[in-house]
């Protein structure tokens, strides 16, 4: 069943006529396409029949070569001709009359509290009132349904295309991960291994196996403050001292599709202690993916991971084992926590990030992308590395 498909069918279960998509990840959701703008994308899927993207006339050659279907233009930025609202308003009316949706019930992105942004990803939009209101005039009607938990519910399976996709994007963070392991020294400071993590994906990424756009979004700590890197870090002009324990939180996306990795090393030789913490770190990384099978829950992972790092006698510190991913940095399903009840499926997206954090150690954490199969989670990309 094609997404467009899917969709539909979440349209009949909620006995709606059609639904509007303004947020870039649902409409690359519904149509494959990565807008370039925030709200400057729409994607309009009726109950029945084709559907829809609306793009400005701009990015029509490379919108052709990701939908095959429907497309319609306006023009936007320019002030020579008809404005985009009003060519956006004029489009929405004619395709609620083309699929008999006007006067209907119409679905809309109601709950979506985090979204991901577009490639101009310094303002992603959101769907608040302005949206509601343009739907509530364009489709003639006063009846909107909130679609978020089936848009939620069909981005947890991951299609083939998906994966290729996420495959590419994870083989892009891999270029940065290996940049910081070389960049990762004493002397720099934590921003410029930051700056060099991202400047290596950008530079390699753009090009690679067609990737169109990529973003990344590196943030490097060091040194003692690494005991406390279970928090969610900003990198500072310190310098890296020799033997220091340097960490990366790693967020990269590429045409839409997004990864999340963590690494960590020593600038210099690490100590007995810290090698082992890392093995347990990493053998709660392996028996979180052991246990990441159709039908296991989150919990189950979560208490799998934990036992293997207790088992190396350490204590895997409390935030989440791991969470889904792909469509948005992190997803809101699955979640692998202490007592987590999310099921998996074969096709949903994990990663793992087991992590380990003491006083006068240091913070040790891995963390991968992995595709749920019958045989476990499978890797999406690797890098073989130590800590020194």
């Amino acid at each position: 069943m094609s997404r467009v498909e899917q969709l539909q069918q979440a349209l009949d279960e909620v006995g709606a006529d059609a639904m509007v998509l303004r947020l870039a990840e649902n409409v690359l959701l519904a149509t494959g396409y990565w807008v370039q703008i925030g709200g400057l994308g729409i994607a309009v899927v009726p109950r029945q029949g084709e559907a829809a993207l609306l793009v400005p006339e701009y990015e029509e050659p490379e919108a052709r070569g990701s939908w095959p279907g429907d497309l319609r233009t306006f023009p936007a930025i320019r002030f020579d001709g008809e404005s985009a609202p009003a060519a956006i308003d004029r489009i929405l009316r004619q395709l609620a009359q083309e699929h008999g949706a006007a006067g209907g019930t119409i679905g809309y992105e109601g709950s979506f509290d985090s979204v991901a942004p577009p490639r101009l990803d310094g303002e992603p939009n959101a769907v608040s009132g302005g949206t509601q209101a343009l739907i509530r005039s364009t489709f003639s009607t006063e009846k909107l349904v909130d679609v978020t938990p089936a848009l939620e519910a069909i981005r947890l399976v991951k299609s083939e295309h998906d994966l290729d996709r996420l495959r590419v994007t994870n083989q892009i963070a891999k270029l940065g991960l290996d940049a910081f392991k070389e960049h990762a020294v004493a002397g720099r400071t934590e921003a410029e291994v930051a700056a060099a993590v991202e400047s290596a994906m950008v530079a390699g990424g753009h090009g690679y196996e067609g990737a169109r756009t990529v973003r990344a979004y590196a943030t490097v700590l060091s040194g003692p403050e690494t005991a406390a890197g279970w928090q969610y870090f900003l990198h500072r002009a310190r310098r890296i001292e020799q033997d220091d324990v340097v960490m990366l939180e790693l967020g990269t996306c590429a045409d839409g599709y997004w990864s999340d990795h963590t690494r960590t090393v020593v600038a210099g030789t690490a100590t007995d202690r810290q090698r082992q913490a890392l093995a347990a770190v990493l053998a709660g990384a392996d028996a979180a993916l052991a246990a990441a099978k159709p039908g296991a829950t989150g919990g189950e992972v979560d208490a799998a991971s934990r036992a293997a790092v207790a088992a190396a006698g350490f204590e895997q510190f409390p935030h989440h084992t791991g969470h889904g991913t792909g469509f948005r940095y992190h997803e809101s399903r699955p979640q692998l926590v202490p007592a987590g009840e999310h099921a998996l499926e074969a096709g949903m997206v994990i990663v793992t990030e087991p992590g380990i954090y003491e006083e006068g150690l240091g913070g040790f954490r891995w963390e991968d992308d992995a595709v749920v199969t019958a045989e476990g989670g499978r890797l999406l990309a690797e890098t073989d590395y130590g800590l020194d």
